[in-house]
């Protein structure tokens, strides 16, 4: 998807759609920030529509998460206090396989959501090589 191909409207649809949240973080990860490394966070809104991205640029692939949690340290006070939710992407230059760094990114992002009361809509690789969403926490899972 690109910004031209965006559906009529697009600013109100839910994010809750996994293909649409896919789209979205492919639009917002650009391809440079895929090869230097980011994290991009879509703050939402009490419907799950997408009203802000934000993108962390220029960390490495092997980076810890702490730049994940210092920026959702700011952010989601701010989206707790509004009832949003959080779409969030992490980008690396090549593979579609989630790594260990991967997942600690993503358990990082789980369990901040989790501590503010804030919706995490979706957890994302954005690669050159595709978009790979991470699986759902085991409790909203099961």
């Amino acid at each position: 998807m690109t910004f031209r191909d965006l559906p009529a409207r697009a600013s109100e649809i839910p994010l809750t759609n996994r293909r649409v949240a896919a789209d979205v973080i492919d639009l917002i990860v650009s391809d440079a920030d895929r090869n230097t490394g980011c994290v991009a966070v879509m703050i939402c809104d009490a419907e799950a529509r997408g009203r802000q991205p934000l993108v962390l640029r220029d960390l490495p692939p092997s980076a810890g998460p702490s730049a994940l949690a210092q920026l959702l340290g700011l952010v989601l006070p701010l989206v707790a206090a509004n009832r949003g939710a959080v779409l969030i992407g992490r980008g690396r230059p090549r593979g579609t396989a989630p790594d260990d760094v991967d997942r600690r990114w993503h358990q990082t992002a789980i369990d901040w959501c989790a501590d503010h009361g804030v919706g995490l809509l979706g957890f994302y690789l954005a690669t050159r090589d595709g978009i790979c969403r991470l699986p759902e926490p085991l409790t909203a899972a099961s």
